[in-house]
């Protein structure tokens, strides 16, 4: 099955941008707030990606795998990610509150807000894999522009010669 196949890809790609952010955080010489925050939500993305991902590859072994089957394991995952989701949206708006810390990702909120609007109209719809798909790929979108935001001051350093 294709859907699933691309799932595995995608599960890659998040553990893979996971794991050069911390890598990058390991070995950036100036570490701010910032760019703990936005460490904070690429790690977020990522992992929420990643569950995502596993969810309607073990289901789909329980169900069979015909038509009707895959579609209620297209409507299980939506309903899990809608949940888990959310979840990570409240968490981050409540820490960042708390933290006091003023400057709201808002790309981060507006990522999760729309692939969990997909997702309910994914449950609306009749639960297709490819708008499942559709929202993965956005939360995989924002992670990878994180990871890029994270990288570029080291390489803008290293343009202008400075061995910092």
């Amino acid at each position: 099955m294709v859907a699933l196949d691309i799932l595995i890809v995608i599960a890659e790609i998040a553990v893979a941008l996971a794991g050069f952010s911390a890598v990058v955080a390991n070995f950036s010489d100036t570490w701010t707030r910032a760019k703990s925050m936005l460490l904070g939500n690429l790690l977020a993305q990522s992992g929420i990606t990643l569950f995502a991902s596993l969810v309607p590859l073990i289901t789909s072994q329980i169900s069979g795998g015909g038509e009707e089957a895959m579609r209620s394991n297209w409507m299980v995952s939506s309903a899990c990610y809608i949940f888990f989701a959310s979840l990570s949206l409240i968490y981050m708006v409540v820490r960042q509150r708390l933290t006091h810390f003023k400057s709201v990702d808002i790309a981060f909120c507006l990522t999760f807000v729309l692939a969990i609007g997909a997702q309910i109209y994914n449950l609306y719809a009749g639960a297709e894999a490819w708008l499942y798909l559709m929202a993965l790929l956005v939360n995989i979108a924002y992670a990878f522009i994180s990871f890029t935001l994270l990288i570029r001051p080291a390489f803008t350093a290293e343009v202008q010669g400075d061995p910092h």
